[in-house]
């Protein structure tokens, strides 16, 4: 299901990154809304995400040097920091914390990824 890959609705792809557990897809809809899709390293990035956030908010640093996304689900709190490279060619990172409603944190740190050919 290229669905979540080359539907019409999707205007741009923000951000696309993983680690050894999940691959993450942060997407901006034709309507303007962020989109925040995570599948399990197990299933393949062509099936149905595991998670979809939808209506993200996007906050940018004055320098230009991360951006943050935020997404609310249900009584948690998902925050992704994109941190790009200083060094050209240098390697992007991503952090997520998802934070409950007791203030209990989670954090991921993740590597930016290339998009795979056949999906461009």
């Amino acid at each position: 299901m290229t669905i979540f890959w080359s539907h019409p609705n999707i205007e741009a792809v923000l951000a696309y990154f993983g680690d050894s557990q999940y691959t993450v897809k942060i997407d901006r809809l034709c309507t303007g809304e962020i989109r925040y899709l995570c599948w399990h390293k197990s299933n393949s990035i062509l099936a149905k995400p595991n998670l979809i956030l939808r209506n993200g908010k996007v906050r940018e640093t004055q320098n230009g040097e991360s951006v943050e996304y935020t997404f609310l689900c249900d009584d948690r709190v998902f925050t992704v920091e994109y941190i790009a490279s200083k060094l050209k060619g240098g390697t992007a990172y991503c952090f997520i914390e998802v934070m409950d409603k007791d203030q209990k944190k989670s954090t991921w740190k993740m590597e930016h990824m290339s998009i795979p050919k056949y999906l461009r």
